[in-house]
């Protein structure tokens, strides 16, 4: 998924808006550790397993990204995720800001095709939806 700095605004934009996540950047260096832990606890419904809840240094922050990382690719994805890092995360790296707005927007588009097919399913076969988990896509 190619694009200018600019498009990738907009994606990560996107996604905050799609998670209800009050929050808008205006360069992709704004992504930062809080950016996608609220992305993941958003999409995913869970709390970021290792968190240091308290940041009180770079250190502390990019572990912080570095935990999200860890979790998509061993809990999630099952892929390794070597190429980002929560260092370069916090430095401001924008191939890592991409990579992992890449995954989190593939997730939720994953996640959500899911839960209409399943809810699709349960309303043919007469089941009530459930506590199936909305999104909206429209950003209202």
């Amino acid at each position: 998924m190619a694009g200018s700095e600019a498009e990738w605004v907009t994606v990560a934009n996107n996604l905050l808006l799609k998670c209800h996540i009050h929050l808008r950047i205006h360069d992709l260096e704004d992504c930062d550790a809080n950016v996608f832990i609220a992305l993941y606890q958003s999409i995913l419904g869970e709390k970021v397993p290792d968190l240091i809840a308290n940041p009180r240094s770079q250190e502390d922050e990019a572990h912080n990204a570095q935990a999200v990382i860890d979790s998509l690719a061993l809990d999630y994805l099952q892929v390794s995720l070597s190429h980002i890092t929560g260092e370069n995360i916090m430095k401001g790296d924008k191939e890592s800001i991409k990579n992992l707005l890449e995954i989190f927007d593939g997730l939720l588009e994953y996640l959500t095709e899911h839960i209409s097919e399943t809810s699709h399913e349960k309303s043919k076969t007469g089941q009530g939806a459930g506590n199936i988990l909305f999104l909206d896509l429209n950003g209202s």
